[in-house]
Parts: C-alpha cells; structure tokens; sequence
C-alpha cells in the first residue's frame, strides 16, 4: 500500500499473513507416538501432526498437606506404591484414580501457528529510503529442550539459576519443584512444564540508502548504504531463539534443541550504476 505519495516523501507499507490447517485422515497400524529430544510427539487420526504428548501440570505441591489431600501416587512394576509429597509436581490426574502413569498423557501443545508472516516498511525523504522488514509467528507451542535439562534438578549437572526458586521448605510457593537426585517422582518428565508460547515479532532487517547524483563516463549515479539484521526480537518464549528449525522432518516441528540463534549483524556497502 501506497500510504504517502508526495514530492519529497513516499512511504510504502505491505504485509503478508499465512495460515495453515492439517490433519491426519488414516495411519496403516493406528496412533503411535515417537520420541524426539525427549519429547513425545503424538501422531494421532483426526488430530493435526506432531502434537506435544504428555502430561499436565497444576504446578508445585507447596505443604504435606496439599500433597496429601491430592492422595497421587506411583506405582511401579512391582506394585510398590511412592506418594507424592511437598515440593514434588502436582500432575493432573486425568482418570481420577490417584494413580500418575502414561493413562494420564495428553497433548499438551500445538507446533502449528495460528498465524504467521511479515510487514515490510520502505520509507524514501529526498536522497534517504529507510526500510524495514519484520517477520512473526503466533499461538505456535515450543518444547524447549534445553530447559528440559537444565531445569530438570535430577542430576549433578550444571543447571540454570530457575533452581535458586526450587521447592526448599513446607509453605513455600514455587513452580520449581524440588531437586531430587535420579528424581523417583519424575517430575522432570516431559510435561507442559516444558512447553512455551513460541509466539514472536522479530526486525529482520532494517537497510537505510542515501543516493547521490554523479553521472562520468562509466558510472551513473552512486547510493551509499548501510544495514543490519535480527535487530530485536519480543517475545515471551525463555530459549535463546523462537524463530528456528531442529529439522525438515514433521516430528521436529517445534522443538528447540538448541542451535546457534540467529545474531545480530551490521554491514555497509556502496552500489554503483553503470
């Protein structure tokens, strides 16, 4: 669009908005399920491909009491029972029988944008053309692996400082569960814990020219320019990148398995025409 059209001053604005739907009409053997990062990806007729599958949260057990109200337990193969307690993940019980196993699963996240796209901006005073161009995503969910790991609390590995809020003490309010070696509870299994808003508005580019009038022999006309690209980026996703690609195939859609984020970069140039 055309929004000025004056002597000295033109400015263009344009827009792009894609949207996509799928879903899975048959499978030869039935609803499976793969393992990716750790992530469960359900592969489901009637549902779209690579949903998150696994468990719901209903955040930290913050007293005994809480914990034994809820009354969830863990049974193992040889029926031996484990009660959740304070500072353990209070996961939602789907079929109500207070028992925390794979009956309990769900999907638990959506890879597939809502909406996505680009705005493009060129702005031209006189001799100077400002453009931009932002790129975006949203209502897409992320797996963030990384966190997965790091936040897990289950090792002696190095994890981030989300563990100085880990559960320590009855009473305390947290959503950071408490750090248990090898973790019996499995309050670090994949879960919505680890599933983020991947939704943002990132300045690809942002190029400024400047034209100059010099007309010889061989050369016809100058435009000195400079640029720079992945200016900024909003977003409330916690990994280092929302905007990235694990894999071409459909069951890495979505999930951040920590590849180098896009950096930030300036340049000058100058375009001479002949």
């Amino acid at each position: 669009f055309r929004l000025l059209q004056l002597k000295n001053i033109q400015w263009e604005l344009g827009a792009s908005v894609g949207h996509y739907k799928n879903k899975i009409t048959s499978l030869p053997n039935g609803n499976f399920v793969a393992n990716v990062y750790g992530a469960e990806i359900l592969m489901a007729e009637g549902q779209p491909a690579g949903m998150f599958y696994g468990y719901k949260t209903k955040g930290v057990f913050a007293t005994q009491s809480d914990a034994e109200q809820a009354g969830l337990v863990l049974v193992d193969n040889n029926h031996t029972i484990q009660n959740f307690t304070a500072g353990d993940i209070h996961f939602e019980d789907t079929d109500n029988n207070h028992i925390i196993n794979s009956d309990d699963k769900q999907i638990i996240g959506n890879p597939n944008p809502d909406m996505y796209g680009s705005v493009y901006s060129k702005l031209s005073i006189q001799k100077f053309t400002l453009s931009a161009v932002f790129s975006y995503s949203i209502g897409n969910d992320v797996y963030n692996y990384y966190r997965s790991i790091l936040e897990a609390g289950n090792s002696f590995n190095n994890q981030t400082k989300a563990m100085l809020n880990r559960w320590t003490a009855d009473g305390q309010i947290t959503n950071q569960p408490k750090a248990t070696y090898a973790d019996p509870m499995g309050n670090a299994r994949f879960s919505d814990r680890w599933i983020e808003d991947g939704s943002y508005l990132r300045l690809k580019s942002l190029k400024l020219d400047y034209s100059i009038d010099f007309e010889s022999k061989y050369i016809k006309g100058l435009t000195v320019w400079c640029a720079a690209n992945n200016l900024f980026t909003i977003t409330k996703y916690l990994g280092l990148d929302p905007e990235f690609s694990a894999g071409n195939s459909v069951y890495y859609q979505g999930i951040d398995a920590g590849l180098l984020p896009q950096t930030r970069s300036y340049h000058i140039g100058v375009k001479i025409g002949l």
